[in-house]
């Protein structure tokens, strides 16, 4: 088992109990549970989640199985989790970390499973962290979010899968060989592309969702003894390091501190309801309007210095939907200049009827300096009215402000919580906190299933 990534990883996960997580892992990941449950209660109610919601339902619409949260709908535990994926990435205001989107891509596998076969509140939470643990060291393993997406793979539909499968595994409690077998089945399904971004297609909000299908029913298929390459990574042809990253791998980065990190810490929650790739770059024109005491009348103009892969991310134009302005850096710092605060009522629907709002995003001009890494972040040249000169660095974007390095508090996630859930009626949010809140002494999940019932 530990000759191969999968092994080793399906090894370690197998062996690995709710007794063996920090008190600080467990207090994130709920943090984490809280936050894509309720993005994933608003986003039940968009177009895109209602029409994947609506086609599976025509044709599998059951008694049984597991709930499709916000509605009164019953799946297979699979298509649940693929419908509660896409609700969960609908509006692009989900977690990130682990493989990309990761909540998006763990929770509703680890929670579909679990409904329909049995799991405590604890059994959920080493799920949950399995998948964003395992997530994020697949994604190691192919050089980061970084180099991973240069290659234009969309990390949330690739590596995704393989944290769902892991949630999923877990949450079946397979031994380390069947683990290692729902790894591989769903690292020979697995996929995702970036050619959404040319014409806003849906696929963008499908990609978690489908990681979560496909990793669900690798567990499901590997309980049951179909068999994975257990060399999903290093097979020399064929492999993941050989398919998707032109033979380069690094078990190494992969397997770091495996036990000792769970990689809960180095995920974020968003506190703007935009592409992560902006994060940084709101933080710094919001910084600077306070340091300075000025609105984005005393600006003339934002010149934004970003790499080729950032610059092909957040370019969107014309804006003329949600999803144009989530992948617009120009709209994120035009919203931010007029002292938006970057939540979802900004986006949708948009402000370009706002005079001021359009005149703040007119400043802003994108230009490509092939020398900046994704991760580097934006470079920010602000010129004032005065003729005034102001350069800022906006660093890396999953270090922005609600990481590890800028967290937000639970207080912070809370709030966010509540103002998604509370369109639902006024005690829809509080029975999601206090399920979240109690999952650690669950002895099942019908409070949390409660919390997540149509309205």
């Amino acid at each position: 088992m530990s000759a191969s990534l999968t092994g080793a990883l399906a090894s370690h996960w197998s062996g690995t109990t709710y007794a063996d997580l920090p008190e600080d892992v467990v207090a994130g990941i709920k943090d984490h549970i809280l936050d894509s449950l309720a993005v994933a209660l608003y986003g039940a109610r968009t177009d895109e989640a209602r029409s994947v919601i609506n086609a599976l339902a025509e044709v599998q619409d059951t008694s049984t199985g597991s709930s499709v949260w916000g509605t009164d709908l019953r799946l297979a535990p699979a298509q649940a989790a693929l419908a509660n994926g896409t609700s969960t990435h609908a509006r692009d205001f989900d977690d990130g970390g682990g493989a990309g989107h990761a909540g998006a891509t763990v929770l509703p596998a680890a929670i579909a499973v679990a409904e329909a076969l049995g799991g405590t509140g604890q059994s959920l939470i080493t799920a949950t962290v399995a998948g964003y643990d395992v997530g994020f060291r697949a994604l190691a393993a192919l050089g980061g979010f970084g180099a991973h997406t240069d290659r234009g793979w969309h990390t949330t539909g690739t590596m995704g899968s393989l944290a769902a499968a892991a949630a999923a595994a877990k949450s079946l409690d397979l031994a380390a060989d069947r683990f290692a077998d729902a790894l591989g089945v769903a690292g020979s399904f697995t996929g995702g592309i970036w050619a959404f971004k040319d014409d806003g297609a849906m696929t963008k909000r499908l990609h978690p969702g489908k990681a979560c299908e496909t990793g669900v029913d690798a567990a499901i298929l590997a309980r049951a003894g179909i068999t994975g390459p257990r060399h999903l990574f290093e097979a020399r042809w064929g492999g993941l390091f050989a398919t998707y990253n032109g033979g380069e791998g690094h078990p190494d980065a992969a397997l770091k501190d495996l036990g000792v990190d769970f990689n809960v810490a180095s995920s974020y929650i968003k506190p703007y309801a935009c592409c992560r790739g902006s994060h940084s770059a709101i933080d710094v024109v919001m910084a600077v309007l306070a340091e300075l005491s000025i609105s984005s009348a005393d600006v003339r103009n934002v010149r934004v210095v970003a790499g080729e892969t950032a610059i092909n991310m957040l370019s969107v134009s014309p804006i003329e939907t949600v999803f144009d302005a989530q992948f617009s850096l120009p709209y994120a710092i035009g919203l931010a200049l007029t002292g938006g605060k970057l939540g979802l009522d900004e986006y949708e629907p948009l402000r370009l009827d706002d005079e001021v709002v359009r005149e703040a995003v007119a400043k802003v001009t994108l230009e490509v300096d092939p020398s900046i890494d994704l991760l580097d972040g934006p470079r920010l040249e602000f010129t004032l009215t005065g003729g005034e000169k102001i350069v800022r660095e906006a660093g890396d974007p999953t270090d922005a402000k609600g990481s590890a390095k800028n967290p937000m508090s639970h207080d912070e996630v809370v709030a966010k919580a509540t103002a998604l859930v509370a369109p639902l009626g006024p005690d829809a949010a509080h029975e999601l906190v206090t399920a979240v809140d109690h999952l650690d002494h669950a002895p099942d999940l019908s409070e949390l299933l409660h919390a997540l019932r149509a309205r």
